[in-house]
């Protein structure tokens, strides 16, 4: 009998190992008792257990979910944690994800900024596009770039007036040059005469010259083409 009850010790072992548990646990955050608030276990020191926190909560919905990730997305120093929180972000697309992700934009790390605009180009554009037309009015150019090349790539039937206006406005020329791609991307003939316009308020510009042309070819084929007579 004593050899049987030694047996039995494996079986009750895996039990007191608490972060396996916890991460597994991380699926289902609405699962019933015993298990751990995945809000808590995004602040776990294991960043397997944080991981999988993050994945938990963007298959079911949790008050508080999109804050909870935000908050931890600003401390956070794993690139695996981090690739999770902005997958689980998008994933989530609602107007507060969205909110919870504009102000990354604004960070000195270069690879979260971009990993952040992914995010955001992945979320319904009519969630997408409200958090990112404020930056249009932003004093910060970059800033104004960021919210020029989310918006040109969001399939919204507002896209090519609010690069219009850019077009048009802005008084930077990088962030008028960055309108001119996403245009040019989204095939968008109708500014065609805000291209234009651009040209023209940068007379001296040889590459907005350069850029305009090559828009105005991608709408409809070299000038000289489009120009003869039938």
């Amino acid at each position: 009998m004593g050899l049987v009850k030694k047996k039995a010790a494996p079986e009750t072992a895996p039990a007191t190992s608490a972060p396996a548990t916890s991460a597994s646990a991380m699926s289902d955050p609405a699962a019933p008792g015993g298990r751990r608030d995945p809000l808590d276990a995004l602040k776990d020191a294991d960043a397997s257990v944080r991981r999988d926190a993050a994945h938990g909560l963007g298959h079911a919905a949790f008050p508080g979910a999109e804050a909870a990730l935000a908050r931890r997305l600003r401390v956070e120093a794993d690139a695996g944690v981090r690739e999770a929180i902005l997958t689980v972000l998008a994933r989530i697309g609602t107007p507060d994800a969205a909110a919870a992700l504009v102000p990354f934009l604004d960070r000195e790390d270069a690879a979260l900024r971009n990993a952040v605009l992914e995010s955001l180009q992945q979320m319904p554009a009519e969630v997408a596009a409200p958090a990112l037309l404020p930056l249009l009015d932003h004093a910060d150019p970059d800033l104004r770039i960021f919210a020029v090349q989310g918006l040109g790539s969001l399939a919204h039937p507002g896209r090519a007036d609010w690069l219009a206006r850019v077009l048009e406005r802005d008084a930077d020329v990088n962030v008028g040059l960055a309108a001119v791609e996403a245009l040019a991307e989204a095939g968008s003939p109708e500014a065609l005469s805000s291209l234009e316009a651009l040209a023209r308020r940068f007379p001296d510009d040889a590459f907005v010259a350069f850029a305009v042309d090559a828009a105005r070819s991608s709408f409809h084929g070299p000038a000289s083409a489009a120009d003869e007579p039938w």
